[in-house]
């Protein structure tokens, strides 16, 4: 197993941290759809994630993380910590070299909140929207029912109607390469598909990362394709979903047979967040949320 070191030392993170990582990104999720390894793996080349391990105040073993992300202002750097405030000395080393704290859960609130009003106070932690995970009723998704879901209803019918054949199969006994013809399709034309790399290694590795999902086939030919993880038995999340643009109605079909597909125990489906893009966040909003999974964030002023 890969050492992760103690901080300030850190180390990239690699597929093989998973056997230690995972089963503590899982006890702090408090339902944030990016503390997995199949959230944080796929992206680490992409935003240069790195790891390290600190004892807490009560002297727990925690590991928290680094990236970074381009922005208008220019390449930042951010730490994201699962387990909460980790004690003045190792914020303060974060606040000298970070941007932003973030990916803070509403369980961890507290803990941040009286850590900066006790050794940080010209810092405040606040909510990040932009960030904020989009939670569906599974039901919901499925029935497609009233006036603001019906044009979504109508195109996955309309896409079953011209598709009779069509057969939606589990992701873990299909060839990934289908999945790949999907995904490279789906980048051609496209200015910016940074997500491409990070996807390929989503498919690479799904069962190393516990990945779910399905692939849908019309004719023989894959045309669409999504993968996520079980958030506990009553919730399911989308990391992932892609289609051929060719194809009308595909993206409301799988959308809609794969949230049938999933157990009944599967209550909720969290989609993640719209990232603050307003065509995002519309598409998002007019499938009627149910709720928001809450996150927060600390922006460093002065770095």
């Amino acid at each position: 197993m890969h050492s992760i070191p103690v901080f300030p030392e850190t180390v990239p993170l690699e597929l093989e941290h998973t056997p230690i990582l995972q089963p503590f990104l899982l006890a702090n999720r408090d339902g944030i759809s990016e503390l997995s390894m199949a959230s944080l793996f796929p992206f680490t080349a992409k935003r240069a994630y790195h790891v390290f391990s600190y004892l807490d105040e009560q002297k727990n073993l925690c590991f928290g993380f680094t990236g970074k992300n381009v922005t208008e202002n220019g390449i930042e750097t951010y730490a994201f910590l699962p387990a909460g405030y980790p004690g003045p000395m190792v914020a303060e080393r974060l606040f000298a070299s970070c941007n932003e704290i973030n990916t803070i859960s509403q369980a961890a609130y507290q803990s941040w909140s009286k850590g900066l009003a006790t050794n940080h106070t010209e810092l405040e932690i606040v909510e990040d929207r932009d960030n904020a995970d989009y939670l569906y009723d599974r039901q919901s998704l499925v029935d497609l029912v009233g006036q603001a879901l019906h044009k979504k209803l109508a195109h996955a019918q309309k896409f079953a109607e011209d598709h009779p054949e069509r057969i939606l199969v589990p992701s873990g006994i299909c060839d990934p390469e289908d999945m790949m013809s999907v995904l490279h399709a789906w980048a051609e034309g496209k200015v910016n598909a940074e997500d491409v790399k990070s996807t390929e290694l989503a498919i690479r590795y799904q069962n190393e990362l516990s990945m779910e999902g399905a692939v849908l086939y019309t004719n023989n030919t894959p045309v669409a394709f999504t993968l996520g993880e079980y958030d506990g038995p009553h919730r399911f999340i989308i990391h992932i979903e892609k289609a051929l643009v060719g194809y009308r109605g595909v993206y409301q079909y799988i959308n809609r047979a794969f949230a049938a597909s999933l157990p009944d125990s599967v209550v909720e489906i969290n989609r993640e967040q719209d990232l603050g893009i307003p065509g995002l966040r519309q598409a998002k909003l007019t499938y009627k949320p149910k709720d928001f999974v809450l996150k927060y964030h600390i922006r460093i002023q002065s770095n």
